[in-house]
């Protein structure tokens, strides 16, 4: 092949547009698994939690505390750790016969709508249902560590 150098240019230019789109892909799919899809945080990342709205008692954030709307025996930024912390195993299609133990909304900065979680008790487990239609389960320590006044 007989190319100039502007030819020559391109050529590698292509090559190495194609090597991109060629690793981007590759490194998507080594690195992502069918558990990453499965396993989610309760939270999305890296949020900043305004107000936990329970069912029978609310917390909110005054600057960089928290402040109970009644007195609880709880340590708040422990309940706030450990939300932000949570992961759910994201389940399939459930019985819908049970009823909702409690509830809790969460106001996140930034978001115009609040999180809704209801809680439905399992035996060794709960889990949740957001409203955006997900169903995360989770173990017993977990949901207690969530909702500290609710009996699972």
């Amino acid at each position: 092949m007989r190319l100039g150098r502007t030819g020559w240019n391109n050529v590698i230019i292509f090559a190495m547009l194609i090597m991109i789109f060629l690793f981007n892909g590759l490194h998507h799919k080594i690195i992502s698994s069918s558990e990453d899809e499965t396993i989610q945080p309760l939270l999305p990342p890296n949020s900043a939690v305004l107000t936990y709205q329970y069912s029978d008692f609310k917390i909110e954030r005054i600057g960089t505390s928290w402040r109970a709307n009644t007195q609880l025996a709880l340590d708040l930024e422990l309940l706030d750790l450990n939300w932000r912390q949570a992961t759910g195993e994201l389940l399939p299609q459930i019985d819908e016969n049970t009823s909702a133990l409690t509830y809790v909304e969460i106001y996140i900065a930034g978001y115009e709508r609040s999180l809704v979680f209801n809680v439905f008790s399992m035996p060794n487990s709960c889990y949740l249902e957001d409203n955006q239609s997900r169903r995360l389960k989770l173990n017993k320590q977990t949901c207690s560590q969530l909702f500290p006044n609710t009996e699972f």
